[in-house]
């Protein structure tokens, strides 16, 4: 193998492991499963290593990987929601600055069904473009911006409903 592959590989796996993890925890609800996921989207990468050359956007490809590992778990196997108090809330991206509003705000993001929850984490925690998120979910643009609209509707009221505002 290649030194070069192998830098690209070090270096992709330290720009996204951190964001991945964030993603698969907020899809499965249960850290260790997210970090098998992780860890599963780095053996996929590790795998495509000689095609990588020919991939434009690295951050979509690395993130439809995960997304798909993380849809295939949820499918394989029916889970009962975790406490909040078992997830490792240090690994969580910076929702808001304490404990109770990120458990607020993360309690708000799971309650929305998974259609909705994906672009959300897809476009604020990922920061992917609706073109990008649509490439991912094999959509179009306009059900991914009609998607973001409809989960900022009923996060704003689950929020409100909480006194959050």
């Amino acid at each position: 193998m290649k030194k070069e592959s192998i830098d690209l590989f070090k270096k992709l796996y330290l720009e996204h492991k951190d964001n991945l993890l964030g993603i698969a925890i907020l899809y499965l609800k249960d850290y260790h499963l997210a970090q098998d996921a992780v860890q599963e989207t780095f053996f996929k990468v590790f795998e495509k290593l000689s095609t990588l050359d020919t991939v434009k956007n690295k951050t979509a490809w690395i993130t439809t990987i995960t997304v798909n590992i993380c849809k295939n778990k949820l499918k394989r196997k029916y889970r009962s929601e975790i406490s909040s108090s078992e997830l490792d809330l240090d690994s969580l991206p910076v929702l808001s600055e304490s404990l109770d509003e990120k458990l607020t705000v993360l309690e708000a993001l799971h309650s929305l069904p998974l259609t909705l929850k994906e672009v959300v984490v897809l476009y604020y925690y990922q920061e992917l473009t609706q073109r990008e998120i649509a490439e991912i979910l094999k959509t179009s643009e306009s059900t991914v911006a009609y998607r973001l609209k409809t989960a900022r509707e009923l996060l704003k009221n689950y929020l409100k409903e909480d006194d959050y505002e």
